[in-house]
């Protein structure tokens, strides 16, 4: 009985960190629409998404932070390609192609809502792939949403979301 008080007293501590800045500012992020965020992600690639970035995700490979803002899943990350381009970065697993396409079709649609008519809109399909791209013009980042295979027996399926350069 001993053993479980130092684990209350860390979780009473952990828990006590979030500063009242901290939760002032991720409910006026929750309070954000879809369209807010994806303005706000185009708008932030100039600048490498600083404002997006939280804490930064530790790996000797690349450089990554988590996101402010969760578009598919609960895990957004901003990653550093190299010096100058960091993309955005979302995916979630899901058990069947039917389920997967279904976000993949909503991510879609209020992506091309937000984004307007001045927003090229390219799909390209395959057998077990399908890859939406939104591209403005050479300067603005590209929004790409594909949904796919993965390499999981217990969730063979995943949608990304991406906002950075041209995924070919």
């Amino acid at each position: 009985m001993k053993a479980i008080y130092p684990t209350l007293a860390a979780l009473v501590v952990i828990s006590g960190c979030t500063s009242p800045q901290q939760k002032e500012n991720q409910a006026y992020v929750d309070q954000l629409s879809p369209c807010d965020k994806i303005e706000a992600l185009v708008g932030a690639y100039d600048n490498q998404f600083e404002g997006l970035k939280l804490g930064r995700i530790q790996s000797k490979y690349m450089d990554s932070w988590q996101s402010r803002y969760n578009l598919i899943g609960e895990s957004c990350q901003i990653s550093a390609l190299n010096d100058k381009t960091m993309n955005y970065h979302c995916q979630e697993s899901y058990k069947d192609k039917t389920q997967a396409l279904s976000i993949h079709n909503k991510a879609v649609e209020f992506t091309r809502q937000c984004l307007g008519e001045n927003w090229f809109e390219k799909q390209k399909e395959s057998a077990n792939s399908l890859r939406t791209t939104f591209v403005l013009d050479e300067s603005a980042p590209v929004v790409s949403i594909h949904t796919g295979k993965s390499l999981s027996k217990r969730t063979p399926w995943m949608t990304s979301y991406e906002v950075g350069t041209n995924v070919k």
